[in-house]
């Protein structure tokens, strides 16, 4: 409670603090009026003896004493009020006494008044205000008209002690109402952040209480109790009624039993104990589909709400997963017991062996009753135990196996190589390997006779490389002889390599007309003659008189198809080939074949070299030539053109001179167009020709200073544009080596292009300097400006004759320029690039190379 309506001694309404700093203001002004009442009777006394006044003072100090007495015994409101009125009774009597009411006693009036606006009920208050309003001016009126008798209008202590006490009495009600708004300021202050807190703590567990409510699985619903509406659904409401929150939420809740006898009773068990625990039923859905339900529901008070909250189980769906997981475990068995691959379930604790599948026996032969209730180092699975501690280790880092190669013991004490692959699963708490395990002995031995044989032939190349595959071919196969050959001509077999019998036979050429070896190419896969083949086919020679029961071959074949070789195995014994065989013959033959066609390739270049350095001699000569009728056709046209050129000019000239008078603004127009479109084909020309000259005459290179070449081009560039402001930062020692003339050509394009593209920039600025890391004897320079940069996704344009990146609207130009550079500077050995941004300028690195030294 904020407020007491019982035990408040001052006012049933006022508030409890407010209360208490009012009993002690109280308390103190009664504490100063006991004290001060006395004294200033004592003052009248002394002035006037005993008078009217001295006797409304003595009055005054028992109503005081009175009040105090009262105030002691816990009376506090009577001591309020006889304190107030007898001030205000002793203030009125004073005025009289005293004869005028501009006496001290009107004072104790407004003491009083003072008083009773701290003190007493709003009520009491009103009342005290009126009663002293009425007084001033019934005394007024009295001594206006005379009937007061003549004041005494001395001073003395006795005036001082009472204004003292009128002036302490009027500081307490000041003080008490100041410190009774800074006491109420600061719990209005901390009730304002407890309520924040309470707020804050609030909504703070109603995200809880949704979090918890939207993301149940049971489907839930929330309703008011009195009218049934709607309030919230969650989505697993909506998923398992078909109903969508819009529909539900504000309205009645639809219908959502099967039978209606079972929601009546649903109904009557809600109302006569409040709750209904899991009540089995049929429940409808949106689409007519029923399934079996659980219910479970009841009331909750949410302030003056009185809310059902009801929760609905999908039995069904339970009862269906009861199943499915029942089925899952028994795939699960049957699977695990008659796999064909060795299953094991270990803990991983102990490595005590759980369940065993019978599969195990044929990888590493022991049987189900070997593992029963032992661990895996006490059947002596594990060589030892660091490769199971590996093992484990690896696993539970892991979480699982994917093809983990180690070795274990099988039952007849050998250590085979194995390859596992295992997961981490849950077994009652209980961390286990789920393991599957195959025995890869066999694998490896095949491995072991690949790696030798590859070991066998992988430095050889060549005729060595043949010999080589064919003895280790014989060696891994069992063959009695094997024969590599190359098709040449009209079925023709040049034998490249040729292991027969146990010695190697001298290279030959035979023909493959109506033989075992010409019918193998016409094979698309392997030949195979398992027994017979001396009756039935036609041999070579190397094997026709060895007594040859059995034959394989392959036809070796280029990318595009076409049979350039053939391998051939013979046996004296019929054969019974298996899938390692002919994996073998099929590994060798593709391996011949590549060697094969790099054999066939390598000739083919040696030819291509021989004729190689004549063909390169001939296509310089003719580059040459044609550079030369180039270069002479450009400088022709371009110095033919400017005969041409200087005639349109000058009759344009003569015939704007002649037709001044009569030309309209239009044809002045005109004519200005076509001299500048002149004034433009003329530069055109020079940058034609610049550019053909460049490529024409000996280079004289020599050491130049290009910081000069660059303060001269600079010189002509702000001789042009004298009103521009461009800040030029030109490096110190930059020398190079190169033909003075074109590299001053090449600072003119370069720094005339810096110096153009930077006009619309308010603070140009261009650098010129040599980089400080760079590759290669010959300095690489740049160029470094802040004009309008262009976009690098066109930077392959940028060398190009007539190709500009911007437009001639913008800044003038004929697009020959940076082709006449990159040309100079591959004449001299030379390169350039350019880096650039739109609008934050372009850098170009170039370099003139080194001399070439004969």
């Amino acid at each position: 409670m904020t407020r007491s309506e019982q035990d408040d001694p001052l006012g049933p309404r006022e508030p409890r603090f407010l209360l208490e700093v009012q009993q002690r203001a109280l308390g103190a002004l009664l504490l100063a009026l006991s004290l001060a009442a006395p004294l200033v009777t004592l003052g009248l006394l002394q002035r006037e003896g005993f008078s009217a006044l001295m006797g409304v003072g003595a009055a005054l100090t028992v109503f005081v004493w009175l009040a105090a007495l009262n105030f002691r015994l816990g009376h506090v409101r009577l001591a309020a009020h006889i304190l107030i009125f007898a001030i205000l009774a002793a203030s009125i009597l004073g005025v009289i006494a005293h004869g005028t009411v501009r006496s001290a006693a009107v004072l104790v009036m407004f003491a009083g008044v003072v008083g009773a606006g701290s003190f007493l009920p709003r009520s009491t208050m009103v009342v005290a205000a009126v009663l002293s309003l009425l007084a001033l001016a019934v005394l007024n009126w009295l001594e206006f008209q005379g009937l007061l008798h003549q004041p005494d209008l001395r001073t003395g202590w006795a005036l001082w002690i009472t204004q003292s006490a009128v002036l302490l009495s009027v500081l307490v009600s000041v003080f008490h109402n100041r410190y009774r708004t800074r006491e109420a300021f600061i719990s209005q202050e901390a009730a304002l952040e407890r309520a924040a807190l309470v707020e804050v703590e609030l909504r703070a567990s109603e995200g809880r209480f949704m979090g918890v409510f939207r993301n149940n699985p049971a489907a839930t619903l929330v309703q008011r109790m009195d009218t049934r509406e709607v309030l919230d659904a969650n989505e697993a409401f909506v998923r398992m009624f078909g109903y969508p929150r819009d529909v539900l939420v504000g309205q009645p809740p639809p219908l959502m039993w099967v039978r209606s006898a079972d929601q009546l009773i649903f109904r009557q068990a809600l109302g006569a104990t409040g709750r209904v625990h899991g009540m089995r039923s049929q429940g409808l859905r949106r689409d007519g589909g029923s399934f079996e339900m659980l219910v479970y529901s009841e009331f909750m008070t949410e302030g003056p709400e009185q809310l059902v909250i009801s929760m609905v189980l999908d039995v069904g769906t339970e009862e269906a997963s009861r199943r499915e997981l029942k089925q899952s475990e028994e795939r699960f068995s049957k699977a695990f017991h008659f796999s064909p691959i060795g299953m094991t379930i270990t803990r991983l604790s102990d490595g005590r062996f759980m369940e065993v599948n019978p599969a195990n026996e044929r990888v590493l032969g022991y049987t189900q009753a070997d593992f029963q209730n032992r661990t895996a180092l006490e059947a002596g699975v594990w060589v030892n135990d660091k490769d199971r501690n590996d093992y484990v280790n690896t696993l539970r880092r892991d979480g699982r196996h994917l093809g983990y190669e180690t070795r274990m013991r099988n039952k007849q004490g050998e250590i085979v190589p194995v390859r596992v692959w295992s997961e981490i699963i849950e077994i009652d708490g209980e961390s286990c390997a789920l393991a599957f395990t195959l025995n890869i002995r066999a694998e490896k031995a095949r491995e072991a006779i690949l790696l030798n044989v590859a070991e066998g032939v992988s430095g050889e190349t060549g005729q060595a490389f043949f010999h080589s595959l064919v003895d280790h071919l014989a060696r891994a196969i069992g063959a009695d002889g094997v024969l590599v050959g190359e098709i040449v001509g009209e079925q023709q077999l040049d034998t490249l390599a040729l292991h027969g019998f146990g010695q190697s036979q001298p290279r030959a050429r035979y023909s493959l007309d109506n033989t075992a070896c010409g019918e193998t190419l016409f094979q698309t896969g392997l030949f195979i003659c398992s027994d017979g083949a001396s009756e039935r086919f036609n041999l070579l020679p190397p094997f026709r008189d060895a007594g040859v029961r059995a034959l394989a071959g392959m036809a070796l074949r280029d990318p595009d198809g076409s049979a350039i070789g053939l391998l051939t195995a013979a046996w004296r014994s019929p054969l019974d080939m298996d899938s390692n065989t002919r994996a073998l013959i099929a590994i060798f033959a593709s391996r011949c074949s590549a060697e094969l066609v790099r054999l066939r390739r390598d000739r083919e270049i040696e030819k291509l070299h021989e004729t190689l350095e004549q063909r390169v001699e001939q296509r310089t000569a003719q580059l040459e030539y044609l550079n030369r009728e180039l270069d002479t056709f450009a400088y022709t046209v371009s110095h033919d053109l400017k005969s041409p050129l200087r005639s349109i000019d000058g009759f344009t000239h003569l015939l704007r001179e002649q037709m001044e008078a009569r030309l309209q603004p239009d044809d002045r127009e005109l004519f200005g167009r076509v001299e500048q479109s002149v004034q433009r084909m003329n530069s055109l020309i020079n940058d034609l020709l610049a550019l053909a000259r460049v490529s024409q005459g000996t280079l004289q290179r020599m050491n130049t200073n290009l910081g000069e070449l660059a303060q001269d081009v600079l010189r002509q560039e702000r001789h042009r544009d004298p009103t521009r402001t461009v800040v030029v930062d030109i490096g110190p020692g930059l020398v190079a080596d190169c033909d003075a003339r074109m590299a001053h050509i090449v600072l003119e394009n370069l720094l005339g292009n810096a110096w153009k593209y930077t006009r619309q920039q308010p603070a140009a600025r261009i650098e010129f300097g040599q980089a400080i890391d760079q590759a290669g004897p010959a300095p690489v320079f740049f160029i470094r400006d802040n004009g309008a940069g262009f976009d690098m996704a066109r930077a392959d344009r940028l060398f190009k004759p007539f190709t500009r990146l911007h437009s001639s609207r913008e800044f003038e130009g004929s697009g020959i320029g940076l082709a006449t550079v990159r040309r100079i500077l591959e004449r001299h050995g030379g390169h350039i690039r350019a880096e650039a941004a739109v609008g934050q300028g372009a850098c170009f690195w170039f370099s003139f190379g080194t001399p070439t030294v004969d």
